[in-house]
């Protein structure tokens, strides 16, 4: 039964990409993308620090791939407060710093989402309701956008964490063809969280998502302040 528990909370992917046209930088017919990172849900007496590596292999029109990278910093108190950044990809071979575009600061104390642009120094503060991550029931699932199956990888041990593996395979049917994505995820039932999640799409190639420089215990009470130099504002409630 904890097994089955388990594979259920996995299937929980906290996986989104919105693709926009670049607008300068990028060639014509070019993607930007931003992938949220691998999501930790702000629960209390579960407090760590890591490094999120995010890596994308893109298949071009042409034929080859182009393939990029970045990281993100995130950590957890034991009161539940998460912080997270989103940076901009690199070229994968590149030694360039992943430049870094913003970071959220989520207080389930206070209720309040803190989100600071590093472009404007400044943050916006809005009302915050924590969710508690819901696992999918295992099997076929019907939908508008085709079917899923999902089936356990098993078990394993990443940075010394025991984690259950789950495998989702979506077919959606086209013109002549069926296309497959396959989402392979790692969860910690430890941390509460996936600290692995690798999805493949015809369209998007693959996109690795992996925690690493894991260490487990409190994290510096910095993390979670408003760095000096930002100027604070109210947003909108949420």
């Amino acid at each position: 039964m904890r097994s089955s528990i388990l594979l259920d909370l996995s299937l929980s992917v906290a996986f989104t990409f919105t693709p926009a046209i670049c607008q300068s930088s990028a060639p014509v017919g070019a993607v930007r993308a931003h992938i949220e990172g691998i999501e930790i849900p702000a629960i209390a007496n579960a407090p760590f620090t890591a490094k999120v590596v995010v890596t994308w292999i893109e298949p071009l029109v042409g034929g080859g791939t182009a393939s990029r990278k970045y990281y993100t910093l995130v950590a957890r108190d034991s009161q539940g407060r998460v912080r997270r950044e989103i940076r901009e990809f690199v070229p994968a071979k590149s030694n360039e710093e992943p430049p870094l575009r913003t970071f959220t600061i989520l207080d389930p104390v206070s209720d309040t989402r803190t989100v600071c642009t590093r472009a404007s120094m400044d943050c916006a503060t809005s009302a915050f309701y924590p969710r508690i991550p819901l696992g999918s029931s295992a099997g076929t699932l019907s939908g508008s956008s085709g079917n899923a199956t999902r089936e356990s990888l098993g078990q394993q041990t990443m940075d010394d964490l025991p984690v259950v593996g789950a495998r989702e395979t979506v077919s959606n049917a086209g013109t002549n063809r069926i296309a497959l994505t396959h989402t392979d995820v790692w969860y910690s039932p430890d941390l509460h969280m996936d600290l692995s999640v690798v999805r493949n799409t015809p369209q998007l190639g693959e996109v690795t998502l992996h925690v690493t420089n894991l260490v487990r215990g409190e994290p510096d009470s910095s993390w979670f302040s408003v760095p000096y130099g930002y100027a604070v504002k109210s947003g909108s409630t949420q």
